[in-house]
């Protein structure tokens, strides 16, 4: 786990969430082997002016975004939640899976597939309307989104979340924040055993400052006093930031928001760009599908009125050779 020290500075939409929580990570997996942490991945810096392709979307949908997530393992699928209540699943050619569900979400994070008391599923943590956490489940055969109570035990209202990859220690890590503490982040891993979802706690990291998002970019958790949105896009030795902040265009960052360029999405053939983004996420590498470089989603309304969820093709830079 890389220990990073950054300060806010104007350029920038991120901060480093502290180091408590980093220390507790990479101590963990040092007590295990005694092993040092791996260097991030590194990748060239971005030029100005960036343009990406808008290369494919959902139809148009029922009203705005709220939060948008994929999810990794076997297959993807795309969560979409929206503002005024509801929440729907979609495969990787913006098709919707079965019914949408009536649940009423703060937030949804990216999500992973598995497979729990011999039944295969997929797994989205979310926040509702209420501040609880829940998950949200994905398995063949469900008409419709399922709403799970999830083994963490928090009395406080959740103010928001973001998720990552937990590797061998168990299904997905998670982070949260309080709507009576958003300066703390409470971190974990979320498990499966022997046909049930535990929960072993890992640190609660206080911050110097509001958090309004945050993000596990490769083995780092990065929170923001700004950008409303946030997504990791790693593909082998490229690790980057995209954010979204009020009123600007998409954000990326290759040094975990030092220095920051934006992102211009480029209308595709059909497919109008979003003006104003609402709701991002993004991955690297998909296990099928056509996206070789990865993909990048965003949500928001286009300039013929429509609601859309559009995927952006990031190949320019995740499948642009590294600089020595």
């Amino acid at each position: 786990m890389q220990i990073k020290g950054w300060r806010l500075v104007a350029a920038s939409p991120f901060v480093n969430a502290a180091a408590g929580a980093i220390l507790l990570f990479g101590m963990a997996a040092c007590s295990r082997g005694e092993k040092t942490p791996e260097a991030p991945p590194q990748a060239a810096p971005i030029a100005a002016g960036l343009e990406l392709p808008a290369v494919w979307s959902t139809r148009a949908l029922s009203g705005p975004v709220k939060s948008v997530a994929m999810s990794s393992g076997s297959g993807a699928l795309l969560a979409v939640a929206y503002e005024r209540g509801g929440l729907e699943f979609f495969d990787m050619e913006g098709e919707r899976i079965g019914e949408p569900a009536l649940f009423r979400l703060k937030a949804i994070a990216d999500g992973r597939y598995t497979t729990v008391d011999d039944s295969s599923l997929t797994l989205f943590p979310g926040v509702t309307e209420a501040g609880e956490l829940k998950g949200y489940i994905y398995t063949p055969g469900l008409m419709a989104p399922t709403q799970i109570d999830l083994p963490i035990p928090e009395d406080r209202s959740i103010q928001g979340l973001c998720s990552g990859e937990a590797g061998t220690q168990g299904l997905i890590r998670i982070a949260y924040w309080t709507l009576t503490n958003n300066r703390s982040l409470t971190t974990g891993v979320l498990k499966a055993d022997n046909g049930d979802l535990t929960w072993l706690p890992e640190a609660a990291t206080e911050t110097d400052f509001p958090i309004k998002s945050c993000v596990f970019a490769y083995d780092t958790l990065v929170a923001s006093p700004v950008a409303i949105g946030a997504a990791s896009l790693t593909r082998g030795q490229y690790s980057a930031l995209l954010s979204l902040e009020d009123g600007k265009p998409i954000q990326i960052s290759t040094d975990y928001g030092m220095t920051t360029s934006d992102v211009r999405v480029r209308d595709g053939i059909t497919i109008p760009a979003p003006l104003n983004p609402t709701a991002i996420t993004a991955l690297g590498t998909l296990p099928a599908g056509g996206f070789p470089g990865g993909v990048v989603v965003v949500a928001g309304e286009n300039t013929e009125g429509e609601h859309r969820v559009v995927f952006i093709d990031p190949s320019e830079v995740t499948l642009k050779p590294i600089e020595e």
